[in-house]
């Protein structure tokens, strides 16, 4: 057990595409007390659902770095998480650079980019999506409820993606970077080219899970994050 005397090291996640902070709970529970969570949600995902979502990614970066109220030990962000991570590790003071963990996303600069009048159609939003990796489960493209309500916030987080992919296509993290790619997530493409994105370290590991990774293999993950924070 964690005694007050033994800080716990604090790590923001970010989650993927069209998810909230609960996305997390597997891994959270992994981690257990050895680390101090903080899930971070952007307007119109989980909590914050009634929020318009932001299709800018200097807008997402600006307003994730005004929910982090204390110096952060580690960013860790899944699928476009990982670009948001990238963008706001550009803004957190540098004086103490966090550990960078980036999972489920091929390196922004090798990203093609997502033509946005091709996504005028729920169906052309979920297949822009799962090219690049993500998952919408199929009964919400074959319900026609599920499928008005959720277009919008697909169509928003890949305008995002593509806006992040512009903003941190250049960007070097002051950080060490650890990448983590899921053996059976397909869509990942020369990962090598994260080393590219940071000014530090990196390293890029590979285990069992698909794009979803936190919540396909939380065990794994919490051990890499762990593993990760004891080499800081």
């Amino acid at each position: 057990m964690t005694t007050p005397s033994q800080a716990r090291p604090v790590v923001a996640f970010i989650p993927p595409s069209c998810c909230g902070a609960g996305y997390f709970r597997r891994l959270r529970r992994e981690l257990g007390d050895r680390v101090d969570v903080r899930a971070l949600e952007l307007p119109g995902h989980g909590r914050r659902y009634q929020e318009a979502p932001l299709t800018d990614a200097a807008a997402a970066v600006a307003d994730l770095a005004a929910r982090v109220d204390t110096p952060l030990d580690a960013l860790y962000g899944e699928s476009l998480g990982a670009y948001l991570a990238l963008g706001l590790a550009d803004v957190l003071d540098r004086t103490r650079p966090p550990l960078l963990l980036a999972a489920s996303n091929s390196p922004p600069s090798v990203r093609d980019r997502i033509d946005p009048g091709a996504l005028d159609s729920v169906e052309s939003a979920v297949a822009a999506l799962r090219a690049m990796g993500g998952e919408i489960p199929p009964e919400v493209v074959s319900d026609p409820a599920l499928a008005e309500s959720a277009y919008p916030l697909i169509r928003a987080d890949l305008l995002l993606a593509q806006s992040c992919i512009d903003l941190v296509r250049d960007s070097a993290a002051a950080g060490d970077l650890t990448v983590l790619a899921g053996a059976d997530d397909t869509a990942l493409t020369r990962m090598e080219g994260w080393a590219a994105h940071t000014r530090g370290r990196c390293e890029v590991t590979s285990l069992p899970g698909g794009h979803l990774l936190s919540a396909t293999n939380p065990a794994g993950v919490a051990e890499r994050v762990l593993e990760a924070l004891a080499r800081r």
